[in-house]
Order: structure tokens, then sequence, then C-alpha cells
């Protein structure tokens, strides 16, 4: 296609980012000298001036490297929009380690699967998944385990309430026993007696593992170099800071910093650029999401569908001040019409859609800011990036035909940890093969039409059918299953939908949900179950999904 979106970029933005000059961790130290003094991150009304970060990662990087962890050792941290997060996360890069970000509410077999596959000898997490972790423990090679509450670095006067009201009133810290493990408070405080040494490493080397279920629905880890990063940093910099003031923003963050999009675009990019960050712990207690927005309001922010359109639906978003707010950006999953219209009505600020994987950093393409609401487009690639359109004969299609995505640049991963052939699988002669099916037209704007992978997306978060399918059949009364997802009738979200042939009569779709709420996060499990005589397959065995799919 000779990168025709090139002829429409936005005058302002190069079509080529600049070579790295500066690593992650030199970015970082730079970012906390020169807004030593202003917010980096608020949670439940308490402030974290970049410089107090500072000190707190050189603490917990000093505790780190105490505990013998050595550079590009691998750290889960599994923790929600709170202080702790940003902490934990630069503490690790600090000191050389290898980050896994894992979902807290996962449960412990979900929990098992990554922390193995990753071969972690450590991890940051809530109390509230300590006793998932000590039912699981011994069968991982961790060595290091850190444990905080929500309320740690809330102060001495909230700290106590925060934590009381999350063990007591809404229980959801159960009692554990890990032997050896380490609370939050005293890791900080023994790490305060020793400075850590800092390390940066090269450009080539993995700073994260982030698991997907990838274009074949099967957990595994992308492996995202430090160039990747650095080069998905640059991009999103070059398109959607223009119109930003370094230093003087604040950002709405109510989407989970562990969520690929979040953590790049908040948790790194709007960070590093200077802009005080509002952690939301739980977005969907949507009058308290607008309640904080009106105490802080915000110049920019990050949501999905589903989240800008529950907004809508409440009377008391239409006393918010917008008037210092520039855009909101949307990713995850589509974006309906309806709503960037409703929004940018109500609001007077547009939402602009971008798209990306992953596997690619995950931003691939985005609408831009002078004109981002272009008839369902997800916008252009970002500078550095090619795209093309493939059939299903690896021809290149022309302009406006259907095809599978491809993707090449610098975002582009490594590829999956440990996992060779399937690394292969999604690889054709260095294009990234994303398994969505798109379109582009002659101004070079790209299309999604379908996915051709099974994955379902609710809420923004994937969920992969073959994950659902395997603990369905767990269950004795199960003889087999198939998973897919539906459209919620209201919404492009979608819904969980699991359709199941009875081993013994008896069962009944409470029965099974019940089963699928000990083993899976609860977006995971089945909103609706139906029973079926049988599950029809491919020639290979393979439930076939599509079957159930009209």
């Amino acid at each position: 296609m000779d990168k025709i979106w090139l002829k429409h970029y936005p005058t302002s933005i190069p079509h080529e980012i600049p070579p790295i000059d500066k690593d992650i961790v030199t970015l970082f130290l730079e970012a906390c000298q020169e807004f030593e003094t202003q917010p980096a991150f608020r949670s439940f009304d308490r402030g974290l001036s970049y410089g107090k970060l500072k000190q707190l990662s050189f603490h917990l990087a000093s505790e780190l490297q105490n505990q013998g962890l050595k550079t590009g050792d691998k750290i889960i941290i599994q923790l929600p929009n709170i202080l702790q997060y940003p902490v934990s996360l630069w503490a690790s890069l600090l000191s050389g380690l290898t980050v896994v970000n894992m979902n807290p509410l996962y449960t412990s077999r979900e929990m098992l699967h990554q922390i193995k596959d990753s071969g972690a000898k450590a991890i940051i997490l809530l109390s509230s998944s300590a006793k998932k972790l000590e039912e699981i423990i011994d069968q991982t090679d961790l060595k290091t385990v850190i444990i905080t509450k929500p309320g740690d670095l809330l102060g001495r006067l909230k700290r106590p309430i925060v934590n009381f009201v999350f063990k007591y009133i809404q229980k959801k810290s159960p009692s554990y026993n890990l032997a050896n493990s380490l609370s939050f408070l005293k890791a900080l405080a023994r790490g305060s007696q020793k400075q850590p040494q800092i390390f940066k490493r090269d450009l080539d080397e993995t700073l994260f593992i982030q698991y997907t279920g990838g274009t074949t629905g099967t957990s595994k880890g992308a492996c995202l170099s430090q160039k990747n990063i650095l080069s998905n940093l640059k991009q999103c910099e070059l398109w959607l800071t223009p119109s930003l003031e370094r230093g003087k923003e604040r950002v709405l963050s109510p989407l989970p910093l562990y969520h690929i999009f979040s953590f790049l675009v908040n948790g790194l990019l709007l960070f590093l650029y200077g802009a005080e960050n509002i952690l939301i712990a739980d977005p969907r207690q949507f009058q308290k999401l607008i309640n904080t927005m009106k105490k802080y309001p915000v110049s920019t922010g990050v949501g999905v569908n589903s989240l800008f359109k529950a907004l809508l639906q409440r009377p008391s978003l239409r006393q918010l001040d917008f008037s210092k707010c520039k855009f909101f950006v949307a990713g995850g999953m589509s974006l309906e019409p309806s709503v960037q219209k409703q929004w940018k009505e109500l609001t007077g600020v547009p939402i602009i859609e971008g798209y990306g994987l992953t596997e690619a950093s995950p931003v691939v393409c985005c609408n831009s800011l002078q004109n981002p609401e272009e008839e369902g487009h997800i916008g252009f690639p970002l500078p550095s990036t090619e795209i093309r359109i493939i059939n299903e004969q690896g021809t290149e299609q022309p302009i406006g035909k259907e095809g599978e995505l491809e993707v090449r640049g610098p975002q582009v991963m490594q590829g999956y940890y440990q996992k060779a052939q399937e690394t292969k699988n999604v690889f054709q002669n260095g294009w990234l093969k994303t398994g969505d099916i798109a379109l582009i037209n002659e101004k070079g704007l790209i299309k999604i039409k379908d996915r051709k992978k099974d994955m379902i997306i609710v809420s923004g978060f994937n969920v992969y059918p073959n994950e659902v399918e395997e603990v369905i059949n767990l269950h004795e009364a199960v003889r087999e299953s198939a998973v897919v997802g539906k459209q919620n009738a209201s919404s492009v979200n979608e819904e969980v939908k699991a359709f199941v042939v009875k081993k013994e009569l008896s069962l009944t779709e409470e029965d099974l949900k019940l089963h699928c709420r000990k083993l899976l996060a609860p977006y995971k499990i089945p909103k609706t179950i139906e029973f079926v005589e049988n599950i029809p397959k491919t020639n290979i065995g393979k439930p076939l999904r599509r079957a159930f799919k009209n």
C-alpha cells in the first residue's frame, strides 16, 4: 500500500521516531528530578510526589536486592490501582528485574499458571490474594513474597481505617499463613537502611513479560524488550502529547495498570511526561468515580467503551466541569459511535480511539486529535509502524479489501516466553499476525471488521474460550462444553456464554457457576449457560464454536 496513510498524517507528527538515546531508568530519574515536588499519583485522596516515589522506590529496590534477587529475575506485581503499584514497578526496574503484571482478581489456579510459566522468584501482592498464594506456593519457585494492605501508603491517620474496612467490613482479606513473607511497610523500612545498586539494562533485554492469549487462546507471556517499550512510548508521545503541557496535566486512570493499555499510557507515558495520575482502584463504583472527577478535574484520561457508556447514564456526570479537559483515549474494545457522539455532546470533550495488542507493547494505531471521529475507524498507524492486509493465501490486499491485519514496527514483541513454536506461528517474514480482520481505506485509515480468533472481550478484558472450557469440563457432571462470546444487546460489550453437554441430568446452571467462581476470575465466568445434546466438532475434534455464534 506504499504507506498511503502518511499522505494524510497530521502535519505536526513525523513519519518516523528518532533513535532511542535514553533508557527507562534514566527517564524515571530525570522525571523525578524535574517534577520532584509535584504529585505523580493520587489514590484515596492521598498524593504521592515524584520525589517521594523515587525515595520509596529506592527503599524497596534495596530490599529486593537484600532478598538476593538478581538482574533479569522475574518479579510478579499483582496489585490494583493503588500507590504501591508504581513504587513496586519502579523498584523492580531500578533493580534490573523483569516485571510480570498479574491480575489481582485471579484465582489460585490462574495465579499458579502464570507464576510457574514465568519462573518468577518474587511476588508483590495485595493481602486479598495472600490466602490464594498460600494454597499454591509449594508448587512454585517463589523465594520472596511481599504482602501489602490497600491503605499502607495512605499515611498514619487513613492507613488503619482503610485497612480495617478492607479486612473486617468488606471482608476482602482472609487470614493466611505464608512463612517468611514480608509486609510492604517492613520491606520499605529495611530497605531504607542501604542505598540500592541501580541497573540500566540493554535495549534488547526483556523488561516485561505481559501475559496474553495471543491469537491462539492459550495463555502465554509476550516478551517486551526495553526497545519495544521505549519505541511505543515515543510513538505515543509524538501522537498524543502535542496538545498536552509537560508537567501540568492531571490524568484519570480508571483502568488497571496491570492491563497493558493503561500500563503504557498512564503508568509510563503520562507519568514520565510529568502528569498527575488519579488512580481509581475500582472503576465499577461509578458514583465514587464521578465524585473523584468532581474533586480532581482532569485534563485527559483513558477508558473503555463500557465505562464511558456507564458514566453517561449517570445524571451526576452533567455536574462535572470539563472546561480544562482536552481529550480522552479509548482502547481495549471497540468504541460505539453513539457513545463517542454522546460523550462529545455532553462534555464537549472528544474521545479518540486507539487499537493495539499486547504483542505490540501495545499501541499500533490511533485516530488523530484533529479529527477523532472518523466513522468507526481505529485511525492511522503510529510513526515507524507498518501495516498490511493479507488474505488466506498470504497475498497483500488492495485498498478496501478485507483480510488479516499484520503489523511491523519497533514496538512488536521479541516473542512468547519459552514458546518458540507459538512465536513462529504468529510471525510471517517479520510481520506480526494480529488475528484481526480489517480493511484500509483510501486515506490510510483502518477499520476492524471482525476477529479471526475466538477471544471474547468483556469490558476491555480478554477471555479465552479454551481456558473457560477447560474449567467447565473439570466438573464431574459435565461431558463437554463450548464457550463463545455473545453480543450484549445494549452495547458492543460481549458476554461469556457456555454450551454444555451434561454427564449427569441433575446438573444445574447454578451448580456450574458456583464451580466456575472457584477457579476463574469474575469476568471470565459465563453469564449464561445453555445445556445442549451435543457439541459440533471440527475434523480434528475441537469444539466448533462458530456453530454457536448465531
